[in-house]
């Protein structure tokens, strides 16, 4: 495979900017589970930090979408990071450690938290199905999957019910599972 270094720089760029998110992310799992100290972090609260490293994961693995394209503009290269940078965004707002004295509130607390996580992860998912059309030229069934995502984030963004975050999240797992599904099978 002969790659041209305009597109090696852009998977190189994509891929620092994905690996910084999940770095972040495993640190603070790698905290959260060595019981060191007490976790400030809720089950729900774990729960998104969990399947946000999923979706970087899914996300590092288009890398080799970008090896496909052969002439880039800057305008192409802008799109392309703009997901990678949402996600870092999403990431550092999510991984935001509560306050010492948030034990009683950690559902409040991350609630607080969730309308700028969703609203950040809403704008991603509708990336992702303005990437996948830029490329394809047409919406994938999974882009589907990316559309309930997105209106689960932003329903999750206005609710301060813990019995709706506690369903968002069971939502969300199933969604991104069943969008890694439709992606394998098809």
């Amino acid at each position: 495979m002969d790659i041209q270094l305009n597109t090696l720089l852009v998977a190189l760029m994509f891929v620092t900017i994905l690996s910084m998110g999940i770095g972040n992310i495993l640190v603070t799992l790698a905290d959260i589970f060595n019981h060191a100290t007490p976790s400030r972090r809720g089950k729900i609260h774990i729960a998104w930090v969990l399947l946000l490293l999923i979706v970087h994961f899914n996300l590092f693995w288009h890398t080799k979408a970008i090896l496909e394209v052969e002439d880039w503009q800057f305008s192409g290269f802008l799109l392309t990071m703009a997901g990678p940078v949402l996600m870092f965004f999403a990431t550092s707002i999510l991984l935001t450690e509560p306050p010492e004295d948030a034990k009683p509130n950690l559902v409040s607390f991350f609630v607080g938290l969730g309308r700028r996580f969703f609203v950040m992860l809403a704008i991603l998912q509708a990336w992702v199905v303005v990437v996948g059309f830029a490329i394809s030229g047409a919406f994938l069934p999974s882009d589907a999957v990316n559309v309930c995502l997105m209106v689960l984030a932003l329903v999750l963004a206005f609710s301060t019910s813990e019995r709706m975050q506690v369903f968002g999240i069971f939502a969300a797992w199933g969604l991104v599972l069943g969008s890694g599904a439709i992606r394998w099978v098809g």
